[in-house]
């Protein structure tokens, strides 16, 4: 069951309407009486979120769906809706100058759309992605045609387009938000930033008149005007225009990725903290399997929490370093999870002195360096983790700077 909303992520929803489990609707037409009767049946709990009113099936599951097997079987012919349809060309064509531009249909169906683009802007390069049967449609009207599901990461690069459109498409994904997000990421990666037509269903009338059949299972999001907005705005998205259309019973909106600086300054820091923590893996591993080949004892000084993730980042297990102490009494006796080394009190290296004590806690550095002191413990040098190398305490008592 889903827990947060597909738009926002927002975590408290409302039930709605659970009715007993569905067939598809939109994606299953049996050829037989039996048939029909033998037909599958989908757990359907729609709830609606709190805080943007989007309203989705909780119970919904991607993968039940046969989209690359099956036409999709709605069916809307008439004059209005070819009217909409030349509306939103127009609209494309004349206010966002999409003459003569690159366009990338996701979903592009049989290529219905692309065909009106076509007529009245022939110098257009169309471009579709439809992974159902449609799509042989679609290509034998001489568009290009990818037989696939539209990914970002390689598909924004490859194609450079001006615009992309998805038509009554986002209501179908299980994962709405995380796919426009990623649209917008890959746009911020590849300096690419076309502007976007979505369309999708609009639930407010069916809500005014709970219109019972307005809920498919094929459709898990029901958008309303401000659910839509908020799931584009909320993932990096300016919003040119939102707006009902075709009597209110959809919602278009033409929306475009910010350019957002600390997606590329992130990600160059995310990389080069990988490479950093890389080499330090190797390094300080190599330098204390170094001192022990020459014949140093080693005290780990911190046995749980930072210390424990100390002694497992670098891969230190008992058999090769196995004296470890810790301040805490209640800690001694037990063993440091995963690499196994027994902790011991402090007392022991008063008895049982070592070359070297590496403190493995960087944040209680000052207070170790003061009860090695208060003790009298004796080692040739004290260890820490700094800058990515262990270095040298530079006195009892007081932590390097």
């Amino acid at each position: 069951m889903r827990d947060c909303c597909l738009a926002c992520g927002g975590r408290i929803l409302y039930p709605l309407y659970e009715p007993d489990p569905q067939p598809l609707a939109a994606l299953n037409l049996p050829r037989s009486a039996e048939a029909a009767q033998r037909a599958l049946r989908f757990p359907i709990d729609f709830r609606v979120c709190a805080y943007c009113g989007h309203i989705f099936n909780t119970q919904f599951d991607y993968y039940k769906i046969p989209y690359a097997d099956d036409s999709n079987l709605m069916y809307n012919g008439g004059s209005r809706w070819l009217g909409h349809l030349e509306g939103l060309v127009d609209l494309l064509l004349t206010k966002y100058d999409a003459l003569g531009k690159t366009l990338v249909d996701i979903g592009c169906g049989d290529g219905r759309f692309l065909e009106l683009l076509r007529e009245k802007g022939p110098a257009c390069r169309c471009i579709g992605f439809e992974p159902g049967i449609e799509a042989n449609n679609a290509r034998a009207k001489g568009f290009e045609v990818q037989q696939d599901y539209f990914h970002p990461e390689r598909d924004l690069l490859a194609g450079r387009p001006d615009f992309l459109l998805c038509r009554h498409v986002i209501e179908h994904l299980a994962d709405p938000r995380g796919f426009v997000a990623a649209i917008a990421y890959w746009c911020n990666l590849y300096e690419l930033f076309p502007v976007l037509l979505a369309e999708v269903p609009r639930i407010e009338k069916a809500v005014e008149g709970a219109r019972v059949v307005d809920f498919l299972y094929e459709h898990v999001s029901n958008f309303t005007d401000f659910s839509f907005r908020v799931m584009f705005e909320s993932t990096g998205f300016e919003v040119l225009e939102l707006r009902p259309c075709y009597g209110d019973e959809v919602v278009v909106a033409v929306v475009q990725a910010r350019k957002i600086g600390r997606i590329q300054t992130l990600r160059h820091a995310a990389e080069a903290f990988r490479q950093r923590i890389d080499r330090q893996l190797v390094e300080v591993r190599g330098e204390l399997r170094r001192l022990r080949a020459e014949g140093r004892t080693i005290a780990f000084w911190g046995g749980t929490g930072k210390g424990a993730a100390f002694l497992n980042a670098f891969r230190l297990a008992a058999d090769e370093f196995p004296l470890v102490v810790d301040s805490d009494c209640h800690k001694v006796g037990r063993y440091v999870p995963a690499t196994a080394q027994e902790i011991r009190s402090p007392d022991y290296l008063v008895r049982n002195p070592a070359d070297v004590i590496v403190i493995t806690t960087r944040w209680r550095a000052g207070d170790i360096l003061e009860e090695i002191r208060q003790r009298g413990i004796r080692c040739e040098t004290v260890l820490m983790l700094e800058g990515g190398q262990l270095r040298p305490c530079a006195g009892l008592g007081r932590v390097p700077e």
